[in-house]
């Protein structure tokens, strides 16, 4: 029973390091720390939203003091002479409450609330393309690893075939047929791809360790292939799905509105104040009225505060030139992205189509090279061709295998870069 468990269990754990790229980015997403720090940013704008909301609430404030006077001399005869004493009430105490509600100031406060909803905006735009960065650095470094597998797999089955064929070449040479070169020339061959079979093991080893940061996992990860098949869209299709939702375009536009926010604040600097305004005092004494009292009295003063900025009119002159300056900078700025993105776009779209013709051609160099190097291999055996003949057919037939991986390879990676341009992965 022990021993059965423990074969179900390395079973599940087996099958549970098989993964899909649905499962991979999943996992990158509950865990990536560049994810969490954008998420971060966001609820801080949030925050500072409802910050901004409670500045239109009334500004109160209690105040209180207790302080002591000492005798006042004065000098009514001269500096040189003996002063008189002016009696004076020693201990004064204050304390009230003042309250302001601002009723009109040019709309500044809206406006304040207005920018941080941007700013918010902007947060979540970077937060969405956070997610979306991770997202292909995944798909990049999951596909890297199952083309480092597949070419791990076709390497092995190429050792297996030489040594194979090395065992073959080793009876001719013992029966006299071929040369000893010959079969130095297969072991050194073999010798290269036991290289080449170790080097691959490193990447696999490489880009396992970085999806494993990625994605919180500690085992080793075996990609799963899926099938893909996806046409190949038009140009026009792309630049209008990417005006919608690229990630630089929206957030160039909202840096556009934020600019002709920050036009409307600079302009509203010429626009007057006008607040409520009231006090409460309860004091000991009462100096607020000739004749003093020294008793404790209240006092209540309520009113209307209206403050016209003057000066504004030449101060805040090149507040606005310069708002309005910053503006036109960004709007040139969103027309640049405008065009990056569709170069972009453009050049994505190309490497893809150029991908696809590549694996349609390796496709058909996969028969031609195999059928060449079972030519050569029955000719070299029926000694009419040299063993470099042999050699190269091999090694050709093993590279357009090769090409043939890297090109389906391709394919998905431009195609989930355009995705990423698009703002749509």
């Amino acid at each position: 029973m022990g021993l059965l468990v423990c074969a179900i269990s390395d079973t599940f754990a087996l099958d549970s390091l098989r993964m899909s790229l649905k499962d991979m980015i999943d996992k990158a997403l509950q865990n990536s720390k560049y994810i969490e720090q954008s998420y971060l940013q966001l609820k801080e704008t949030e925050v500072a939203v409802q910050q901004q909301r409670m500045e239109l609430l009334p500004k109160i404030s209690a105040r209180a003091s207790a302080s002591y006077a000492s005798n006042m001399p004065v000098y009514d005869q001269g500096l040189l002479n003996k002063p008189s004493q002016h009696d004076i009430i020693h201990y004064l105490y204050d304390s009230g409450l003042d309250f302001y509600l601002n009723l009109y100031n040019g709309h500044r406060d809206l406006m304040k609330i207005e920018s941080k909803k941007l700013e918010n905006e902007l947060a979540r735009i970077d937060w969405k393309n956070a997610a979306a960065q991770t997202k292909l650095e995944v798909c990049n470094l999951f596909l890297d690893l199952e083309l480092s597998y597949s070419n791990r797999s076709l390497i092995e089955q190429d050792i297996a075939d030489q040594r194979v064929q090395l065992k073959e070449i080793e009876h001719l040479y013992k029966a006299g047929v071929v040369l000893h070169s010959d079969v130095l020339r297969i072991s050194l061959e073999l010798s290269k791809r036991e290289l080449l079979l170790v080097q691959i093991g490193h990447d696999i080893q490489a880009a396992n360790q970085k999806l494993q940061l990625i994605g919180g996992i500690t085992a080793e990860i075996v990609p799963l292939p899926e099938q893909f098949q996806v046409e190949s869209p038009s140009y026009e299709t792309l630049v209008a799905e990417a005006r919608s939702h690229a990630f630089s375009l929206l957030k160039s536009e909202q840096e556009v509105v934020l600019k002709k926010l920050s036009v409307k604040q600079a302009r509203s600097n010429y626009l007057p104040e006008l607040g409520l305004t009231s006090t409460f005092t309860f004091a000991n004494p009462q100096v607020f009225l000739y004749p003093y009292n020294p008793s404790w009295y209240n006092l209540s003063i309520t009113g209307l505060k209206l403050s016209i900025p003057i000066s504004a009119i030449y101060l805040n002159k090149n507040v606005v030139r310069g708002a309005q300056i910053a503006l036109d900078r960004q709007e040139v700025k969103h027309h640049h992205e405008e065009e990056i993105l569709e170069n972009q776009l453009l050049q994505a779209l190309l490497d893809y189509q150029l991908a696809i013709k590549q694996q349609d051609v390796c496709q058909n160099n996969k028969a031609l090279a195999q059928e060449n190097a079972r030519i050569i291999k029955n000719r070299y055996f029926k000694s009419s061709a040299l063993i470099t003949d042999l050699l190269d057919a091999d090694m050709q037939y093993l590279k357009t295998l090769f090409d043939l991986e890297t090109a389906h390879i391709a394919i998905q990676k431009h195609y989930y870069f355009i995705e990423f341009l698009k703002g749509t992965i």
